[in-house]
């Protein structure tokens, strides 16, 4: 492996690691162009609410979400904390299409075939949301929450609530926005 090639790798994990936001990588790289330097950047963090529908009209997430359930939630030295345990959440269309043509009773359906518990910290940018459980009530909304609040509803939920959140990393990375989503 060439020289080049190692430096490509070290920045192209850098950046997947949020280690840096843009470098500078050779040329060949990218373009037949010997010399010429490319700049790759890193897209900013969105911090944007998640909306009340995070499903499209075919009924899969949106682009960027991520759904599962909070089974944990833990602020230290002010290090807000979540364990996620990763689901797929399907409404509409796409929950009748896979449970065999028939719409299911609430008219959603969730696979969790995946056990494993990830752990994740959440931005102090992150927007919260709660609609539920972590409003602290039986009320039904979509309002903002403050990280105080949410580790407080957690603890007097139940012991796994389900949540939408966005990632700096694809579907990895730090938490930039976690909405619940309410299940009847």
């Amino acid at each position: 492996m060439s020289i080049k090639r190692i430096s490509l790798a070290v920045a192209t994990a850098a950046l997947s690691a949020g280690l840096l936001t843009t470098a500078v990588v050779p040329a060949q790289a990218a373009s037949a162009d010997p010399g010429q330097a490319v700049s790759v950047a890193t897209p900013k963090p969105n911090y944007k609410p998640i909306p009340a529908d995070a499903t499209t009209k075919k009924g899969v997430a949106k682009k960027g979400l991520d759904f599962g359930y909070l089974t944990k939630v833990t602020l230290k030295d002010g290090k807000l904390t979540v364990r996620f345990d990763r689901a797929e959440y399907y409404d509409g269309p796409a929950a009748k299409k896979l449970n065999g043509g028939v719409t299911p009773a609430d008219d959603y359906l969730i696979k969790n075939q995946n056990k494993k518990l990830r752990t994740f910290t959440i931005s102090r940018k992150a927007s919260l949301i709660g609609t539920y459980e972590l409003l602290g009530s039986k009320d039904q909304g979509h309002k903002k929450i403050t990280r105080k609040l949410l580790v407080k509803n957690f603890n007097h939920a139940d012991s796994r609530v389900p949540v939408w959140v966005r990632h700096t990393n694809g579907d990895s990375g730090t938490i930039t926005a976690l909405a619940e989503q309410f299940l009847p």
